[in-house]
């Protein structure tokens, strides 16, 4: 009964829906869309529905859920960091409860990283000024230098400040209420977000 009232609190569907993990996600998104809208350029189309699932283990159940009322379904996640998820993934590609090329991964979307989540999509010094704007009790964070295989900036945070894990929302909250502008953005966020726009409204509308 519990799961069922957590899934029916994030259930706002469309034909097309695009599920992502966290509530966070859903926001950069909702953001750089209407970014890149302003300034002309390509967002998320208007009748893709952004479904956070609360998770990566809970994305199977949200899609076992929406399969079966002719719905188009894609998903956007952070690259995994252990078997488990990776397995999970093939659990339901094997089942047939989504196509593999209806999966799409951060890392595939950021130049140079083996392993990515969509906080990575922003310049590493661009998401740090929003981080510190979020979380002032930090004076000064510096982030060590990256190897061949970069981390990604969450992780690097993470080691910064001596803490397994931060509030990943607050972030992504701080830039919302801010109503930046592109200006804000590097060219290469921006670019970086209208691909994957471009890619999530070719997955999720490929008769236009």
């Amino acid at each position: 009964a519990a799961l069922g009232y957590n899934i029916a609190q994030n259930l706002f569907i469309s034909t097309n829906n695009l599920l992502v993990e966290g509530i966070s996600d859903l926001v950069y998104l909702q953001v750089m869309s209407s970014v890149l809208e302003a300034e002309g350029r390509t967002g998320l189309s208007d009748d893709i529905t952004i479904v956070p699932t609360g998770g990566l283990e809970k994305v199977a159940t949200f899609i076992s859920l929406l399969r079966g009322n002719e719905l188009n379904i894609a998903c956007l996640l952070d690259s995994f960091s252990d078997q488990k998820g990776r397995q999970k993934l093939e659990n339901m590609i094997q089942q047939k409860l989504v196509k593999e090329k209806q999966v799409r991964f951060a890392h595939e979307f950021v130049e140079g990283f083996s392993r990515a989540d969509i906080e990575d999509l922003f310049q590493p010094d661009e998401y740090l000024k929003i981080f510190m704007a979020a979380f002032p009790e930090y004076e000064k964070v510096t982030l060590a230098d990256q190897s061949d295989d970069p981390l990604p900036i969450i992780s690097r945070i993470n080691d910064a400040i001596g803490m397994p894990r931060f509030n990943h929302y607050r972030p992504a909250n701080w830039l919302a209420k801010e109503g930046v502008s592109a200006a804000f953005f590097a060219a290469e966020t921006l670019d970086a977000f209208e691909v994957v726009f471009k890619e999530v409204n070719s997955l999720l509308q490929p008769n236009d």
